[in-house]
């Protein structure tokens, strides 16, 4: 995670703000962090976005050597999940999510997909740890694109929602369990310009290999000459 405490991008202005729940103080929005780039075909693509707090929104806390609950408590969560009431709670889990209809890969990684996704490690939001105060921004690797092993073909490709939350897991009074957000973010984009896209450039031929070739071409030329002299 980078935590910063603005950004000023004009990316803000167009993004869809996506608040929390009514019963959560957590507001804010997500975008892209760097929505264009030029990359090559053989290139692993990190999917970064800044999570920004409103100057409104309550503090975001999240205490990983708390477990269960990681520093948050009832008061905290919402009462119902999909309309079930919950009796009791047993834990938070942090998330991330994304849309399928992405051009990156075929229906979340099915056959033909250019790239396959991955959760990274770190600098993730699953490695989220401390408090964003109201008006913090943060920066969060969520994803992790990578090309087959031949490389992606040259083009223009891109994400359109990703996002990352809280949820609450518990049990409802049939001993069911049962899981509700307790806020979350989304890049959802009104219009182009504010996907996540990457043009890809081919795999460049190492200048060895041209030279190479160069002089298998002038070893032809000269082969040809000596037979046309005879």
């Amino acid at each position: 995670m980078k935590l910063h405490s603005s950004i000023g991008m004009a990316a803000l202005i167009i993004a869809t703000l996506q608040s929390a729940p009514a019963d959560s103080a957590v507001m804010g929005s997500l975008v892209f962090t760097e929505p264009t780039a030029t990359v090559a075909a053989n290139d692993v693509i990190d999917v970064w976005v800044t999570l920004s707090l409103d100057e409104n929104s309550g503090p975001l806390s999240y205490d990983s050597m708390s477990p269960p609950l990681h520093g948050w408590t009832e008061a905290d969560f919402p009462a119902h999940a999909n309309g079930v009431p919950f009796t009791s709670y047993e834990s938070v889990m942090l998330y991330t999510t994304r849309t399928c209809n992405d051009t990156f890969t075929v229906n979340c990684g099915a056959a033909g997909s250019q790239y396959s996704f991955s959760v990274p490690t770190s600098d993730s939001w699953f490695g989220l740890h401390g408090t964003m105060a109201p008006g913090d921004s943060a920066d969060f690797l969520l994803y992790q694109l990578t090309p087959g092993p031949g490389g992606a073909d040259p083009g223009s490709y891109q994400l359109y929602t990703a996002g990352l939350g809280l949820n609450v897991q518990g049990w409802d009074s049939s001993g069911n369990a049962i899981v509700e957000e307790i806020f979350g973010f989304r890049t959802t984009c009104i219009d182009a310009s504010c996907t996540f896209t990457r043009e890809v450039s081919p795999i460049p031929v190492p200048a060895a290999i041209w030279l190479f070739g160069s002089a298998l071409l002038g070893l032809a030329g000269y082969s040809w000459q000596r037979e046309g002299v005879g």
